[in-house]
């Protein structure tokens, strides 16, 4: 009995000192850094955070740094009459969500649909509609 008394002592003994020394470890982010690019968009230089302030996410961020340079021509493009109202920074996240899905092998307009509805939940799918569409032809035309 002793003895078991003695083991687990020293595994916990052990177990306590190599957990103190791995708390010492300075931790590194292994996230890889995506590009902060920069884009004018109707006459206003801006980065994915300023043109997107609710959040900026991964995916968002990527889909900026790969496409932004169209935003301009895409906001500009024929969007529809609800889409003619909305500001630029939901027309432009629209946009950007559609190309990240269009780029994925599989997904159609109605994961768009899903995807725009979490922002948009009143929105018809006649509304919705002009802005996959304008994507795929105008923002991210190669996928």
């Amino acid at each position: 009995m002793v003895v078991a008394v003695l083991v687990v002592a020293a595994l916990l003994g052990t177990g306590f000192a190599f957990y103190h020394a791995l708390s010492g470890v300075t931790q590194t982010s292994t996230d890889r850094p995506l590009a902060n690019d920069v884009v004018t968009v109707r006459g206003r230089t801006v980065t994915c955070a300023e043109l997107l302030p609710d959040g900026c996410s991964f995916d968002l961020q990527f889909a900026f740094d790969r496409w932004g340079d169209q935003l301009n021509a895409y906001v500009a493009s024929d969007l529809g009459p609800w889409g003619r109202g909305l500001p630029v920074e939901p027309a432009a996240k629209l946009g950007l969500q559609a190309c990240n899905l269009s780029s994925m092998p599989g997904q159609t307009y109605l994961e768009f649909e899903r995807v725009a509805r979490a922002d948009h939940p009143d929105a018809s799918t006649a509304q919705l509609f002009p802005f996959w569409d304008q994507a795929r032809r105008v923002l991210c035309p190669a996928g």
